[in-house]
């Protein structure tokens, strides 16, 4: 099982949280060690950069989003910025969670909107992991263009 698999964003965003706690706690150099330590449990650029997106899309900073046309489709390595609504109803613990699956692979674009739509719509705040998972375990598991009713369960979300 790859790093990534393991919840290598959750992970990161941890060991942020423990180094700014250490600095806050009077560890000097508690920062200063936190490439190096980055580097010693494998976390990529590409984990990094999630990290840096999810929170700044939690403070509501657009920065780093690139410029793209309304018509242009989003780039390969492109990462979903959530809207007011959507920050307000997941939790980070979700969020990274799907980012993960997107990135992975285990989502493809339409599939990803359309768990983010069930999502907000179930009325539940925040989402927790749990409820994401089942709702992605759902959406993934449909075959592909299928237009079959919605299963048994799926309904009670939007409400």
């Amino acid at each position: 099982m790859s790093r990534s698999e393991s919840g290598g964003v959750p992970r990161l965003l941890a060991r942020i949280a423990d180094r700014l706690e250490a600095f806050l706690e009077g560890d000097d150099l508690a920062l200063e060690t936190l490439g190096e330590e980055l580097d010693e449990e494998g976390f990529t650029a590409e984990d990094v950069q999630t990290v840096i997106l999810t929170l700044r899309s939690l403070c509501g900073d657009p920065r780093g989003a690139a410029l793209v046309a309304v018509d242009d489709p989003p780039g390969e390595g492109a990462q979903r910025v959530l809207s007011a609504e959507e920050r307000d109803s997941l939790s980070p613990e979700a969020w990274g969670y799907l980012i993960n699956l997107r990135s992975r692979g285990s989502l493809d674009a339409e599939q990803f909107e359309r768990v983010l739509d069930r999502l907000t719509a179930s009325g539940v705040r925040p989402v927790g992991i749990e409820l994401a998972r089942e709702v992605a375990a759902r959406v993934a598991l449909r075959p592909e263009g299928s237009e079959a009713p919605d299963e048994p369960g799926d309904r009670e979300l939007a409400n």
